[in-house]
């Protein structure tokens, strides 16, 4: 094989390993680099497809791929293992926004979003969002971003560059979503439940005084003890995402057909 076809398949296997990490390291909605300028995060995938290239055994079974069909397939297996791990960020994340925004519509605070100028006809969640900033601050304070670009790169062993043997089960797929919301329940539990103690009291209220609007006057006890419930739970909160994230993890090698 000459210099130039070598150059070739080399740029063709970083391309390669590039979309691998693509869904996880560059797009804001399934990386938990979301935060970082775009700039960083194409940077940083582009460094790991590079160090993983390098880490290659020249005989690897990308260097073997030929014709446009051929990269096309590789290309789309590539982004499809990516997408698993970006998945499992993400699904954790979207089921820790329904729980507060559970959390939301029990405290009665989903009535904020009618004085949100900002929302433009798209509710927004605010204890939901808070609760998805929190696991962004926990998901690199316990190294689960560690677990998770260690994962990526392990993946190059099991499914090597242009090997095509990904299988996606959707199986597996659902059950991510059902152990994540699962998790993500747990962690809302106790303020739901506290909730749901205040409104006993407040319907008990409203019989007892039918003439008093008691819903708009228990509704600032109810958010102040929404806001107590989910303080005095901050405890247990990062040991619940850690077993809500690594669950997500253990459950990549069922989603590509392992």
């Amino acid at each position: 094989m000459s210099s130039i076809d070598s150059l070739q398949q080399l740029a063709g296997l970083i391309a390669l390993a590039f979309l691998r990490y693509v869904p996880a390291v560059v797009l804001p909605g399934f990386s938990p680099l979301r935060w970082a300028p775009a700039m960083v995060r194409i940077t940083l995938a582009l460094g790991l497809a590079w160090l993983t290239v390098l880490a290659m055994p020249a005989s690897a079974p990308g260097f073997a791929i030929r014709g446009v069909e051929a990269w096309i397939v590789a290309a789309l297996a590539e982004l499809s293992i990516g997408m698993v791990f970006g998945l499992v960020v993400m699904v954790p994340q979207a089921a820790l926004h329904s729980a507060g925004w559970l959390i939301d519509i029990q405290a009665g605070l989903g009535a904020a979003t009618l004085f949100n100028p900002g929302a433009e006809g798209d509710p927004q969640s605010l204890l939901g969002t808070a609760l998805m900033l929190l696991a962004t601050v926990l998901f690199f304070t316990l190294d689960l971003h560690l677990e998770l670009y260690r994962g990526l790169v392990g993946s190059m062993q099991v499914l090597p560059i242009g090997g095509h043997e990904a299988r996606l089960d959707m199986e597996a797929f659902f059950g991510l979503l059902g152990s994540s919301f699962l998790f993500a329940l747990m962690i809302a539990a106790p303020v739901l439940l506290g909730l749901f103690a205040v409104d006993v009291g407040v319907a008990y209220a409203t019989r007892s005084m039918p003439q008093a609007n008691v819903y708009f006057l228990a509704l600032p006890v109810k958010v102040l003890v929404a806001v107590l419930l989910l303080v005095a739970t901050l405890r247990y909160v990062p040991n619940l995402m850690m077993r809500l994230y690594h669950d997500a993890f253990s459950r990549v090698p069922a989603m590509l057909g392992g």
